[in-house]
């Protein structure tokens, strides 16, 4: 349904009076002004009873709210401060939580059901939190995303590619997403509990994705992966990863070393992974190309992570999203 202007509605009226003033029928008034004939002839009706003071927009119709835009704004305040904040251990914001905050701080009660749409009007919405490290600096990672992420342009001056690399884990034991089912029937998967697990390293160069999967975690340093990408990446490349110990390790220092200035490292922010691009290619492939996938054994789920990965690779919208995700558009 479509919510009425009613200050342009008044508008309209005022016209509509002048128009009525110099003897218009209601009829033309209602095609000048693009309303309904009924409209223009209660408006003739009224204007004739009591002039233009009886057009005057009476606002909206129904129930006046029970709180105040004092109230209101008071109660928008506390809940951005925070469930911790009105005395609650656990950072979730409960109809019932909302409906007792709004009873102690202006004494209006709300029954819990009619909660949401008080929070819809006020602009909330329901919504799974993000999870963020407590050891995160936030002032280190503003930095780097000022200061050092502009900084790595240079790097096409020095004719090289920015390759940004990132590791993930996958598991037989499938990776739950909304289905469509009949109400009241839940859909069931029926996974193995002894489950296999794959490792998969990937890596975005612009709009080209390459990719490589190892039977359970990654415990080596992915050094065939930085050979991989020696092949099919011509000339100088730069790295872009976190600092994860396999990064960090002796063979990965002395390989970097053997390649005589070829491959470069820039260390991401500490316990910033939306910085990477890669992150939400993983994110994308375990919630809707694998997700609620059955698999039994490690090879059907390495044939299916081997495909998805391929037609993702395909789509430029895909890759397009992830580095407007990390806030990096190439």
């Amino acid at each position: 349904s479509k919510t009425r202007d009613h200050v342009e509605m008044e508008k309209r009226c005022r016209e509509a009076a002048k128009l009525f003033a110099q003897e218009y029928p209601a009829p033309e008034v209602a095609r000048r002004l693009g309303v309904a004939r009924q409209m223009a002839y209660r408006w003739r009706s009224d204007w004739g009873k009591g002039g233009l003071a009886a057009l005057a927009s009476k606002g909206p119709a129904g129930r006046k709210p029970k709180l105040t835009v004092e109230q209101a704004q008071q109660v928008t305040t506390a809940l951005l401060a925070g469930p911790e904040a009105a005395g609650y251990k656990t950072a979730l914001w409960t109809l019932p939580r909302v409906a007792a905050l709004i009873q102690e701080l202006t004494g209006v009660r709300y029954h819990p059901g009619h909660v949401w749409r008080l929070l819809g009007a006020s602009g909330f919405s329901c919504q799974r939190p993000e999870r963020r490290a407590l050891e995160r600096d936030e002032r280190a990672i503003g930095h780097w995303k000022r200061v050092r992420g502009p900084a790595l342009k240079k790097a096409r001056q020095q004719c090289r590619t920015l390759v940004f690399i990132d590791e993930s884990g996958l598991s037989t034991r499938p990776t739950r997403a909304r289905t469509w089912a009949l109400r009241g029937q839940t859909p069931v998967l029926h996974e193995c509990f002894n489950w296999k697990s794959l490792s998969i390293v990937g890596g975005l160069a612009l709009w080209r994705f390459y990719f490589q999967i190892h039977p359970g975690s990654i415990k080596a340093p992915g050094i065939q992966f930085l050979q991989h990408l020696q092949r099919h990446v011509p000339g100088k490349i730069l790295i872009l990863w976190d600092g994860a110990p396999i990064h960090r390790s002796l063979l990965v220092k002395h390989y970097l070393a053997s390649t005589r200035g070829r491959l470069v490292v820039e260390r991401l922010s500490a316990y910033a992974p939306e910085l990477n691009p890669v992150e939400y290619m993983w994110d994308h492939l375990k919630t809707h190309e694998i997700a609620n996938l059955i698999a039994s054994q490690a090879w059907e789920l390495s044939l299916e992570a081997t495909a998805a990965p391929r037609r993702m690779r395909r789509r430029p919208s895909i890759i397009t999203a992830c580095y407007t995700q990390a806030e990096l558009w190439p």
